[in-house]
């Protein structure tokens, strides 16, 4: 465990180990949320986009789901499902 210090600016200096463990660099984001008194801290890992003759892109539109905008919308309903999946933790 390690103990760091909050600026003026409300920034904190993650310790070099820790940033290597966890393979944190310049421009990574992290995600941050609070838990009762604990801050839990999470690097966000980048998504590798699909290839345009993935066989995945022959499904975008047939949903059954009844939204319309589904194809448009996509990225947004992702990233809501996966804030709701790590609220659950």
């Amino acid at each position: 465990m390690a103990i760091v210090k909050v600026t003026e600016k409300a920034q904190v200096t993650l310790p070099i180990d820790l940033r290597r463990k966890l393979r944190i660099s310049k421009d990574d984001y992290l995600e941050v949320e609070a838990e009762g008194n604990v801050l839990k801290v999470r690097k966000v890992e980048a998504k590798k986009l699909l290839a345009s003759d993935d066989p995945i892109w022959e499904l975008v539109g047939r949903s059954a789901s009844g939204e319309k905008d589904g194809s448009a919308q996509h990225d947004r309903y992702l990233a809501e499902g996966e804030r709701k999946r790590w609220r659950k933790r």
